[in-house]
Formats: structure tokens, C-alpha cells, sequence
């Protein structure tokens, strides 16, 4: 489960502001559906605007030299449900379309891998069984193909074929299999891939005290209110 809770610190803070306010069953309710709204989840969308953590802490970079902003799609996947049951609002992810493989993967087990980062071991024999199979040679393998030095014979002579070229005449195996022998590595039986944690749920403090005082303001139970006296507990 992939949580966007208020820390212990903020949870104080706004069960003391419920306490003195007294506020009415629906105006408690509209309180803790607006601080999810417009206080949690408007500061998900900025954190992955600012490529960073609640806490102000940069995101670690990707491995790849890909460009470009990272999550950008996250926020727009939060959902928020009223649970008047337990006096409380819950926020989770949903949509995305994300696959692995043929299979469908939800949006919170997404989610959670980058609020928490993970660590994944790949078998090579699972990966092959994904059927790469009978599939093009990647651009990737192709120009590792041609730095190991990969050749083609055309007539008496031998020459480095093009990236294209590649692709169509070699099946991703046979270029993987091509690729180990030419690079004269043994092929790893697994492998551990690690996913650094880029938390994006969460507010952090200064942030919060203007979203609490900005929500009471909106509810008409705090027009005197100001974020500079909302002052979290340790």
C-alpha cells in the first residue's frame, strides 16, 4: 500500500485545530477532503514539477542519459475517497495503463516502487521466456553490435553493417547471443536491479501550515488564521 499520510508532527497540528474548532460532522468532513485535495495531492503535483522529495531533497537522477522530468503522470492518478465510517479520507492511485509484459500493472504497486524504491532480482531464463524471441535486434544491441566489431560478409569482403541493417536481418536472441560472444562475457544468470526511492506524497511543514490555514479559511472556521501561527509539535 502506497501511503501520502501527514507525519506525526502535522497529524498533532490538525486533530488540535479539529479539537478547538468542534467543527460539525460535514464540516469535518469537507475539512479533510479539501487538506487532501488542495493540501496533499496540489503538493504531490509540485514535487514532481520540482523534481523532489516532501522534504526538499532532490530526486536521484536516472540511470539512463534519458531526458526529461520524471513522474510526471503520477499526481494525475491520485484519487481521493470519503470514508465516513472511520472519519477519514483515503487517498490512492488509479488508471495509468501500466503493463509488464502482457500482464497489467496497478497503478499503486507503480506508485509505491517510487514513493519507497525497491529492489528487484531478474532472472535471465524468465526474461527469455518473455518471449524477446523472434522479435527485431533493439538499437541498443546494434550499436553494441558494431563497437564489439560485429562484420557481415558481402561477396569477398567483410564490413560493419548499418544500425538498420541489423535490426532486420538479427532477432534480439541472436544478437544477444552474438553480443556475449563478441564482448567474450558470460552470460549472468540474474541480476539485482535497484530503484532509488523518489517520494512524491507528502507535504511538507511550511507547506502544510499554509494549506491547513488556507482549508479552515475556505470552510469559514478559521477567517482569523494564519500559517505563520500554526506551529507543528515534535
Amino acid at each position: 500500500m502506497i501511503r501520502g499520510e501527514l507525519d506525526k508532527a502535522q497529524l498533532a497540528v490538525f486533530r488540535e485545530a479539529l479539537k478547538k474548532l468542534d467543527l460539525p460532522p460535514a464540516k469535518r468532513r469537507r475539512l479533510l477532503w479539501r487538506m487532501a485535495k488542495y493540501g496533499v495531492e496540489a503538493a504531490a503535483k509540485r514535487n514532481v514539477r520540482n523534481q523532489q522529495a516532501p522534504d526538499g531533497q532532490k530526486w536521484p537522477g536516472r540511470a539512463t542519459k534519458r531526458r526529461g522530468k520524471m513522474l510526471r503522470n503520477m499526481p494525475k492518478l491520485i484519487r481521493i475517497r470519503e470514508m465516513p465510517e472511520t472519519g477519514s479520507v483515503r487517498l490512492y492511485l488509479s488508471g495509468g495503463n501500466y503493463r509488464n509484459g502482457k500482464g497489467k500493472v496497478a497503478a499503486g504497486v507503480v506508485g509505491y516502487a517510487q514513493q519507497n524504491g525497491m529492489s528487484v532480482t531478474i532472472n535471465r531464463r524468465q526474461m527469455q521466456q518473455k518471449a524477446q524471441g523472434d522479435s527485431p535486434a533493439t538499437l541498443r544491441q546494434a550499436k553494441r553490435l558494431r563497437k564489439a566489431g560485429y562484420k557481415v560478409r558481402r561477396g569477398k569482403r567483410w564490413r560493419k553493417p548499418g544500425y538498420k541493417e541489423i535490426q532486420e536481418s538479427l532477432t534480439a536472441r541472436k544478437a544477444g547471443l552474438l553480443i556475449r560472444i563478441l564482448e567474450d562475457k558470460p552470460a549472468k544468470p540474474s541480476w539485482q536491479v535497484e530503484l532509488p526511492a523518489r517520494a512524491f506524497l507528502g507535504i511538507g511543514e511550511q507547506d502544510f501550515n499554509k494549506a491547513l490555514a488556507r482549508q479552515l479559511q475556505a470552510i469559514g472556521f478559521g477567517w482569523n488564521v494564519n500559517a505563520q501561527d500554526i506551529k507543528g509539535k515534535t
